[in-house]
């Protein structure tokens, strides 16, 4: 059975007292005191105090149960009773403690206040009863105590506790008894009615603190609570600690402040717990607790005693105590040390004075908008203490362990975050800026909180911590650790991220030049293995050192966006050339391409795009993967910059791209040859792709590039350079045929193929080489609307943003393609939305290409399949010219004429299956324009009434044929209004 539920059931079986018999009892002790106060001559002193002793139980039965104030309203003489109980209390305890040693001293109060055996408990329980009763009183009775000496006088027993010695058999129960020497020694210091209750109830009022103050034994406290003593007198330290916090806020007046300061009892706690060598980590835990307890509330009333702890090297025993428990790996240690590191953050907020952040500790380079320096909250959430707060920095700069430097940085965090001005308070102290210069010694743990509470400073403050940023550079600058460095460098990147001006801030601290110091050290790391010698060892790549890398890349991708002066200072240090040296390696080939677009989009770019452009004319044949990203990285600028794409042209751009396509001659044959054997048929595609939308881009809203590429490098060039690819014929002029077409069943597979470029969805088996063939003329065809990434723009519409990309393109069905909807191109989208007006046409050039490449479109294993695709491409070229705005740019650019050149077997056989769609083609020109030249050309068609030019006779053996004057007739019937005949379509 527990002690507190023996007590309890002791004190239940007490006998109820009922109301009248209280009344008799009261009654019967105020005769008792009565006759107390009116002593007899004979009388002694001990008949006096036999006599108080004899009125002590019915005391306490009478007002045990009863609320304070009842003791002052039905015993008026309580003043006079509490006195010489009081003084009763002293007397007891000076008579045991006279002329003895402390043991016998303590030992003789212990065994005079203990429980007895008996039911009738010993004078000295009763007395300590009765005090109790007394000390729940009014200020006046607390007065009466306190007059009579027994605040000072409990003290001094308190101190001699310390010494008293252990119970030789103290859990053996004695005959007659209901408690153990043990639990007796419990009673007298833990129950309600115990030595400790009385004294901490007495320090809840003023006059007992001045009273031990001028008694001279306050001091007492101070050295109980930081002496050594035996495991069995440990609660009496603790008793005094509680003894000491009670009064530390209750009873800390000037006179009291004064007092402990001319004495120095916080320079004697500390002296104590810097000699004594037996005080095991966690008893000096306890004793910092109890000290920084009392500092805490003496901040309330005067800063005396905080300067005390400080003059006394309180702050540095501290800092070597807290290293010093770290060591410890208990895990009641831990705790400890925990509790210890949260009383210093709460110490932090303690002192009398407030203290403010100035404007010099807000001195940084950058003012954020809206940023303006916060004021300090008030008592209680402001930093009061730099000198506790320096503590904190101590340990963590010296320490090591993860418990430590975690729980200092939960307490930092919380400092900063219950006040916007705590930081700036502590700004001169460099916390964050120190402790970057040795986060890389800490467990991974504390990296991640020190980075976390970094970005509370930047995003929640709105402040730019220079200092700290500085700090970051010399980090990552010295490659210490690989994940501290990773974890770094993300953090700098949300903070890049979360404002322009960061990116000015990273060149003025010195942060750029640093990062790109990074770049040099992954670069050579990707060259080490690509240099070693055939018998030298390949070490790979650790995969943090390749997080690294492309964190460092991505960083210097952010800063470079948009930021000349960046792109400036990022050349001076040998940035660019790195970059482009790391384009080949493919682990970091997107990242570099990255930071390669910011320079060429940044001004003085133009030597960054002709070496880019450079390095893939260098580049061997069969890389298609590095010509192909670095193609679309060039892609990716030519449509964000008009400066760009005139740049483009400058530096020969198109030159190279034409070469690259020129380089791929003979790609597309099936089955393919050496060296096209070897590579993927996919990459291919998605080269000759790119190749033609970087061509197309270029020239976008551009019209001096367009008006380049027409002339200098010429579509007749790109023309050529298509049909070397392998999947067109040499043939020039459509030839003619000698059996009429079966009816296609080709037709739809086509259009969706022509639509989706997906060679795994077709629903007819179609050769390869006619696949390839009808691409070519699909990117041509894009290429001519200019519609690579682009939306459907009709007639009358304009698009001047040339930022627009990855738009639905919505094809008008053609008169062989089913009246449903088709798919949209590759990576597009298809809308259910009604039919747009034709395209424009923005490059004839391109529309001339896909004509000349339409008589080449031959398969001799499969006739029917190639003659079905020519007619598909010429009903497109039709489709294209619906429009009069069409119709006028292809007269401008001469197609009729090439359109009889090369087409003139087609339009003079009516039976020839290309004769229709290329009959309405020209009938469409001749509407809007045609030169006297091409007229007489078409009348020649077929030589009628041997009209053939006397140059075209000699070498030419032509048969005499009839011009169909149907046709004629319907070219001089033709109206050139705006509208077109339908039946002509």
């Amino acid at each position: 059975m527990s002690l507190f539920k023996k007590w309890m059931m002791r004190s239940a079986s007490e006998p109820v007292v009922s109301v009248q018999d209280n009344r008799l009892a009261l009654t019967h002790l105020r005769k008792l005191f009565a006759d107390f106060r009116h002593p007899t001559a004979k009388a002694t002193q001990k008949d006096q105090e036999d006599r108080l002793y004899s009125m002590l139980p019915i005391f306490c039965k009478v007002f045990e149960n009863s609320p304070s104030s009842e003791m002052t309203e039905k015993f008026q003489d309580i003043l006079q009773f509490c006195s010489h109980v009081s003084k009763l209390m002293v007397t007891e305890i000076r008579r045991r403690a006279s002329n003895q040693s402390t043991e016998a001293a303590s030992c003789a109060i212990v065994s005079f206040l203990e429980a007895e055996t008996t039911e009738e408990n010993g004078n000295g329980w009763m007395l300590l009863g009765s005090l109790n009763l007394l000390s729940m009183g009014t200020q006046a009775l607390t007065d009466c105590m306190t007059a009579a000496s027994l605040p000072s006088t409990l003290v001094k027993c308190l101190y001699l506790f310390f010494d008293l010695p252990d119970l030789e058999g103290g859990d053996i129960m004695e005959p007659g008894t209901n408690f153990t020497p043990k639990e007796r020694r419990i009673l007298l210091q833990k129950i309600t009615r115990g030595f400790v209750q009385v004294l901490v109830r007495l320090c809840n009022h003023v006059s007992p603190a001045e009273e031990l103050a001028r008694k001279d034994d306050l001091i007492l406290l101070f050295s109980a609570i930081t002496s050594w003593c035996p495991a069995q007198n440990v609660m009496w330290r603790k008793s005094a600690a509680e003894v000491l916090v009670t009064l530390s806020r209750h009873g800390l007046t000037s006179t009291v402040v004064k007092y402990i300061h001319e004495k120095g009892c916080v320079r004697h706690c500390i002296e104590n717990m810097q000699r004594i060598q037996e005080l095991s980590p966690i008893e000096l835990v306890e004793m910092f607790v109890s000290v920084f307890c009392f500092l805490k509330d003496s901040s309330e009333v005067s800063q005396i005693l905080l300067d005390d702890f400080r003059q006394s090297q309180g702050y540095i025993y501290l800092s070597e105590f807290l290293l010093r428990l770290e060591q410890d790996e208990d895990e009641s240690a831990k705790q400890a040390l925990r509790n210890l590191i949260l009383l210093v953050g709460s110490l932090t907020t303690c002192g009398y004075q407030e203290m403010k952040p100035t404007q010099a500790s807000t001195g940084s380079l950058f003012t954020m908008p809206g940023f303006s320096l916060p004021q300090p909250t008030g008592k209680g959430v402001s930093v009061r203490n730099i000198q506790a707060f320096q503590v904190l920095q101590t340990a963590f700069l010296k320490g090591l362990k993860s418990h430590m430097c975690s729980t200092i940085l939960d307490v930092i965090s919380s400092i900063y975050h219950q006040d916007s001005a705590n930081y700036f308070i502590l700004e001169p102290q460099h916390t964050l800026s120190q402790f970057a210069e040795k986060i890389y010694l800490k467990p991974l743990e504390v990296q991640d909180k020190f980075f976390e509470l970094l970005e509370f400073i930047v995003f929640d403050l709105n402040f730019v911590p220079c200092k700290e940023l500085i700090s970051l550079s010399i980090l990552i600058k010295s490659p210490h650790s690989l994940e501290c460095s990773i974890l770094c460098m993300k953090s700098l990147l949300k903070i890049i991220r979360s404002h322009p001006m960061y990116k000015d801030v990273f060149r003025e601290v010195g942060l750029l030049e640093v990062i790109v110091t990074c770049l040099h050290r992954y670069a050579a790391l990707l060259k080490e293995p690509h240099e070693a010698s055939d018998n030298q060892e390949h070490i790979p790549i650790d995969k943090e050192q390749h997080e690294l890398g492309f964190l460092v890349m991505e960083a210097l991708s952010v800063l470079l966006s948009g930021n000349n002066l960046n792109a400036g200072v990022f050349r001076e240090c040998g940035g660019a050339r790195c970059s482009h040296n790391m384009v080949p390696y493919t682990d970091c080939r997107q990242q570099a391409l990255n930071i390669v677009q910011q320079l060429v989009l940044s001004p003085g770019g133009d030597d960054d795009m002709g070496t880019l452009l450079g390095l893939m004319h260098t580049a061997p044949i069969l890389s298609l993967e590095l010509k192909t990203h670095i193609l679309k990285s060039l892609l990716n600028v030519l449509r964000e910059s008009h400066r760009t794409r005139t740049v483009f042209r400058k530096v020969g751009g198109f030159v190279y791209v034409m070469s690259v396509l020129v380089s791929m001659e003979g790609c597309l044959e099936d089955p393919p040859k050496a060296p096209w054997d070897a590579v993927k048929r996919q990459d291919v595609l998605n080269m000759l792709r790119t190749v033609f939308s970087t061509l197309t881009v270029a020239m976008r809203y551009e019209p001096a590039n367009a008006k380049f590429f027409a002339t200098e490098v010429r579509y007749d060039s790109l023309t050529e350079a298509v049909r070397l690819l392998g999947c067109f014929s040499t043939t020039i002029d459509i030839q003619p045929t000698e059996d009429n077409m079966e009816e296609g069943k080709t037709s739809e597979v086509l259009e969706d193929f022509f639509s989706n470029a997906k060679e795994n969805r077709l629903k007819k088996e179609v050769p390869q080489i006619l696949l390839s063939g009808c691409l070519m003329i699909r990117y041509l065809y894009d290429m001519a609307l200019d519609t690579f990434d682009k939306p459907a723009i009709g007639v009358g519409q304009k698009c001047d943003s040339p930022s627009m990309k990855r738009f639905t393109v919505i094809e008008a069905p053609s008169p062989q393609s089913s009246p449903k909807q088709k798919r949209a191109s590759t990576g597009s989208i298809s809308l259910p939305m009604a039919p747009q007006p034709d395209h424009v046409i923005v490059h004839p050039g391109a529309v001339m290409s896909i004509f000349h490449l339409l008589p080449a479109i031959e398969y001799h294993e499969s006739m029917q399949m190639a003659q079905e695709l020519q007619l598909y491409v010429a009903d497109k070229i039709k489709n294209m010219l619906r429009t009069e705005k069409n119709q006028q740019i292809m007269c401008d650019a001469g197609f009729p004429h090439e359109l009889l050149s090369h087409g003139g077997v087609a339009l003079a056989d009516e039976s020839h299956p290309l004769h229709d769609p290329l009959q309405h083609t020209f009938e469409r020109l001749s509407s809007q324009s045609l030169t006297p030249r091409d007229l007489r050309d078409f009348l020649r068609l077929g030589a009628p009434l041997n009209c053939q030019s006397v140059d075209e006779v000699y070498g030419c053996n032509c048969s005499l044929a009839i011009n169909p004057w149907r046709e004629v007739a319907g070219m001089e019937e033709k109206k050139p209004t705006n509208d077109v005949d339908k039946k002509s379509v």
